[in-house]
């Protein structure tokens, strides 16, 4: 059963250019970890200071070791001083993954 996690973030749009390097920093680093199948943090063209979120995950297994990393720290240490707030996540069991 893969994991989806989807939701969204939040920072002061004044802040999106000093976060930009550090949420490519947080993809790359995610996107190389075993058992992450994708892994997105995007802007929202229509919401300034929106950030949505996509992740999916092989297994807990996966997620937990993401959730350990070293760049996971970086990101929530960055995160907190940059002023990221209105986490607003939602995650997803998901028992029959396949493409279409």
């Amino acid at each position: 059963m893969s994991i989806i996690l989807a939701g969204t973030i939040r920072v002061a749009p004044d802040q999106l250019a000093a976060l930009r390097p550090h949420l490519k920093a947080q993809v790359e680093g995610s996107r190389g970890e075993p058992g992450c199948l994708d892994y997105a943090l995007s802007e929202d063209p229509l919401d300034p200071g929106l950030i949505r979120v996509f992740e999916h995950f092989a297994d807990e297994a996966a997620l937990a070791f993401h959730r350990a990393s070293p760049h996971m720290a970086a990101w929530r240490a960055i995160g907190a001083e940059l002023g990221v707030h209105g986490r607003d996540l939602s995650s997803f069991d998901v028992s029959d993954y396949r493409k279409i």
